[in-house]
């Protein structure tokens, strides 16, 4: 436990600039995902909101198959994670990945955004329920293996042009971090399925009394 805290620490302590450029590509996509979510056609809108409606009335009924759901979540998420993994061996990397977050960023925004406007306080509650347990999980670690990719992508590059810097060391710690987003990863798609449903049930019955 001791070596992957100092490494995380390390790379704390020497990435931190990619550290803010990741963080800030992914809430420009959460801030550009909520503010096409508040642009929507009013028919459109109306659309997702008698969507919504209907799954609010209806999930409490809903028999959720979870051992499906954990598949799926955990599919979404590890592809995710060997996505950045695969790209950060690349030098082109830095594109790619930012490209990545900010859609990432984007999609996060534009439901949590619609479903606070178009709900209001409605909106705040199935925010909270449905978006933020496995989002506490996954979003830190998109963060850091975001960071990782792009930090191992540089040094590639840096590599190209100077054929003394070694490469095997960063490898290495490059593929532990790796390692440990796809553990965070897999424990935020659990969480996803069998944690996230259940705060949704309770939230749609919840708020049914309104």
């Amino acid at each position: 436990m001791v070596y992957p805290r100092r490494l995380i620490s390390a790379s704390l302590r020497q990435g931190w600039p990619l550290y803010l450029a990741v963080t800030g590509i992914l809430s420009l996509g959460i801030l550009t995902g909520s503010l096409g979510a508040n642009s929507l056609q009013p028919e459109q809108a109306a659309e997702l909101h008698r969507y919504i409606q209907t799954f609010l009335a209806q999930v409490s009924d809903i028999d959720l198959d979870r051992a499906q759901m954990a598949r799926s979540a955990l599919y979404d998420n590890l592809l995710a994670g060997a996505i950045m993994y695969i790209l950060g061996l690349t030098i082109i990397c830095l594109p790619l990945v930012l490209a990545f977050i900010f859609i990432r960023g984007f999609v996060l925004g534009f439901t949590v955004g619609f479903l606070a406007t178009q709900h209001q306080m409605q909106g705040f509650f199935i925010v909270l329920m449905s978006m933020l347990p496995h989002n506490i999980f996954f979003v830190p670690a998109l963060i850091i293996g975001g960071t990782a990719s792009l930090s191992f992508s540089i040094l590639l590059i840096r590599r190209f042009y100077n054929s003394q810097i070694t490469v095997w060391p960063g490898f290495l710690s490059y593929t532990l971090i790796m390692a440990g987003v796809m553990v965070v990863f897999f424990i935020a798609a659990l969480t996803e399925a069998y944690i996230t449903p259940e705060l949704t049930r309770f939230s749609a019955t919840f708020l049914a009394g309104w």
